[in-house]
Formats: C-alpha cells, structure tokens, sequence
C-alpha cells in the first residue's frame, strides 16, 4: 500500500512550482509565439512551456497521482487515482498576448471530484491566491473573504469582453457597473478577495478554468454554481460546466432568481 503524501508537503512543494511557472511565463513574455488550437482558442509557447514544466515536475515529485491539463491530451489517469492535478498553465491566453495583467496560472489538486487545494497566481500583480479545504482562503498569506453587498443593482460584475452583449437583455444590472476581464480564474479569485461582487460566465468553461478558483471562493465564504443553480461537478466524463456565477451567498441567491425565476 502506498503511504499518502502529507498535505503540507503538497502545499510546499505546489507553491514552489506555481512560482516558478509565473517566473516562466514572465519570460516567455519576451519572445511570445502563437498558434491556434481553433479559431477562437490561442496556445502561445509559454502554455506550453508551463504546461510542459508543472506536468514533469508532479510526475517527479507525486508519482502516484494522476494528471489533467488545458495543454495535454487527457491520458484518464485522473479516473485511476484518488488524487489529481488540474492545470490551466495560462487562464486568459488573449491578456497574455495582449500585455493585460488579467492572465493567471491555475493550479488544484483534485481528490476524486473534489479539490483541496487550490493556487492561482497573476505574475503581473504579483498576487498569490490559496486555499486548501477546510483552512480559510488567502491572498499573499492575507485572510480574505468575499463582499458583503446585497443588491444586485449595486454590485459589481466581471465578465470576458466577448460576454458584454449577452448581459444587455437583462435589465436587473447596472452596465455601469461591468468590468471586462479575461481570465475566469483571476475574475472568481477577485470575487474572493472582495474586490468584485459578482464573476459570470454565461459560457462554457472547463475544469482546469475553476476548480482551484472555487476552492478559493467557497474558503473565502463566497458560492459558484451554473445560471442554472446547480453545484459543479467535478472530474465527470466531458470535464465541463455550462456557465458559471460566483458571488457571495445573498447575491447568488438573488441572481438565481432573477436568472430563473
């Protein structure tokens, strides 16, 4: 029987590659290639590099677990361990292209279909966001917790600038009050943090985009569920969600019904 590896190893040894990985995609910032996977889905070298970096470096350092990534071909190794690491090596692909300090790394360890411990790194913000189940959520080893508004009207929300125009039917949001941003994980860590009310997503996203963002959230007293109202679920056979809110519990529960009421 293989003996578990302690959390705090984890912890230690997953915050030391996730720096490292800011360092390279800082780098590659100097020398950026792009190509596309889709007309719609830009890979640039330093995805891959990360990607390449973060896989090798949980391969030396954790053997036993299994592996799922935006960048690498899903080999199931995720249905054969307990435990799992999801990556998204660059969450805001365009923001990095475009010089924005909106990209994030975004890193979670999964146990079945749940993560325990979730990192989300800006390397040009320099902000570190944390969390592991049960133990609080941080950002630069700061306690943070999300907002405490209530109306709706009142609140911020971020959104992708590809997602402005599906919000302009609803007339229950302040479009002043919209900010455009680009990475999924950086707009829920934010909400996390307090700094935004709402993050939504009326698209498709994919486990790697959340689950270290929503550890984060729910540590920080924060909710993420679909438009629906439904929980996400995690490690399932096609790794989506069809869309996404994360707020704190008041706003959920007011946009839950406004969206399906």
């Amino acid at each position: 029987m293989i003996k578990p590896l302690p959390l705090q190893f984890i912890e230690k040894i997953s915050k030391k590659a996730i720096l490292k990985a800011g360092m390279i995609a800082k780098d590659y910032k100097k020398k950026i290639s792009v190509k596309y996977k889709s007309k719609d889905q830009p890979v640039t070298n330093a995805d891959i590099a990360i990607d390449d970096y973060l896989k090798n470096f949980f391969s030396t350092e954790t053997p036993n677990f299994g592996w799922v990534s935006e960048e690498t071909k899903d080999d199931k190794s995720r249905l054969s361990s307990d435990y799992f690491w999801c990556l998204d090596p660059i969450d805001g692909t365009r923001s990095y292209i475009n010089n924005k300090p909106e990209y994030t790394i975004s890193l979670a360890l999964v146990k079945n279909n749940r993560p325990i411990i979730g990192y989300i790194l800006n390397p040009e913000t320099n902000e570190l966001f944390f969390a592991k189940k049960n133990c609080g959520a941080f950002c630069n080893e700061k306690k943070i917790t999300v907002s405490k508004k209530e109306e709706v009207f009142e609140s911020k929300f971020a959104l992708s600038t590809s997602e402005i125009n599906k919000i302009k039917k609803y007339n229950f949001f302040n479009h002043d009050n919209i900010i455009k941003m680009g990475s999924i994980a950086y707009k829920i860590a934010l909400v996390a943090k307090g700094k935004i009310d709402v993050a939504l997503s009326f698209t498709k996203k994919n486990d790697w985009d959340i689950a270290a963002s929503h550890l984060i959230l729910d540590e920080a007293g924060g909710v993420l569920k679909n438009i629906r109202g439904q929980q996400i679920v995690y490690n399932s056979q096609h790794m989506t969600v069809e869309s996404v809110i994360a707020s704190n519990m008041k706003l959920n529960e007011k946009l839950m019904l406004k969206f399906n009421g």
